[in-house]
């Protein structure tokens, strides 16, 4: 039976918009814009023929029929449209592509979603992860949103033990 979060439309960036920063959505997202940063949905990502993403996505499975900049690292199944382009690494556990694609990168197919976590870990290992996330990479990347990062204290606040100030852009609320 199909996951509802892969049916059912949590987010939609429209042609003509452009967002640039991090997305972490519980959910099935549509881009037909433009997105610059890192995609994280725990459902599908769904890349519009016009859609274009200068970044690395995480899901649990994808479709791409527009241009992808980045790494696309999904536990089930990745499909590349006729026309959609992947410029960097692919790992996935079912990979089907149509005439007139163009993937350019490693790409590691591994016919297990049981062990996606495991198998991913390893791949990120030997090709490193170049993707900027909402954190370090971690083996349970498939796992439900976490908080933003800038909910956790930072370095500096944990060695000092001193209150972190926000910075610009925090969402202060003042």
């Amino acid at each position: 039976m199909p996951d509802i979060k892969d049916s059912l439309v949590n987010s939609i960036i429209g042609s003509g918009s452009s967002v640039d920063g991090d997305i972490d959505v519980d959910g099935l997202l549509r881009i037909d814009g433009d997105v610059r940063g890192s995609v994280r949905a725990t459902g599908k990502v769904v890349v519009g023929a016009a859609g274009r993403v200068e970044a690395s996505i995480r899901a649990q499975s994808a479709i791409v029929g527009g241009i992808v900049k980045g790494d696309v690292y999904v536990a089930k199944a990745l499909r590349i449209l006729a026309g959609g382009i992947v410029i960097g690494n692919v790992f996935a556990s079912r990979l089907e592509a149509e005439d007139g694609t163009v993937v350019h990168g490693d790409v590691a197919v591994t016919g297990r979603p049981e062990s996606a976590e495991d198998d991913l870990a390893a791949f990120v290992g030997r090709h490193g992860d170049k993707a900027r996330f909402l954190g370090p990479f971690r083996a349970a990347c498939f796992a439900p949103p976490r908080g933003r990062a800038g909910d956790v204290p930072s370095a500096k606040a944990k060695a000092t033990g001193a209150p972190e100030r926000p910075g610009p852009g925090s969402g202060s609320g003042s």
